[in-house]
């Protein structure tokens, strides 16, 4: 299934608001991460996309990053959320 340029924005738009959220000391869960996502996605769009094509969007994004398994994101409302770090670890050797 090929994603067009509205859905790679969606993608990008849910990890940028865990990593938002989590920067600003706030908890990603199914409450909040939704609609955070969906006001950048909007804003990304420049106006391109209308607030209920963002939310279909953005909820198929969180489908597809859920399997894909790119983030952590539990269907009970309370949970915290997360970006699944696929990046090797550094052990700080140069």
């Amino acid at each position: 299934m090929a994603l067009d340029y509205f859905d790679k924005i969606a993608e990008a738009a849910v990890k940028e608001a865990i990593q938002q959220l989590l920067a600003n000391g706030k908890r990603p869960s199914s409450r909040s991460v939704p609609p955070d996502a969906r006001q950048l996605l909007r804003l990304k769009g420049r106006g391109r996309i209308n607030e209920l094509d963002a939310e279909k969007r953005v909820r198929l994004a969180i489908g597809r990053l859920r399997e894909r398994k790119e983030i952590k994101a539990p269907v009970t409302p309370n949970a915290d959320w997360g970006l699944v770090d696929q990046s090797p670890q550094s052990t700080g050797k140069s």
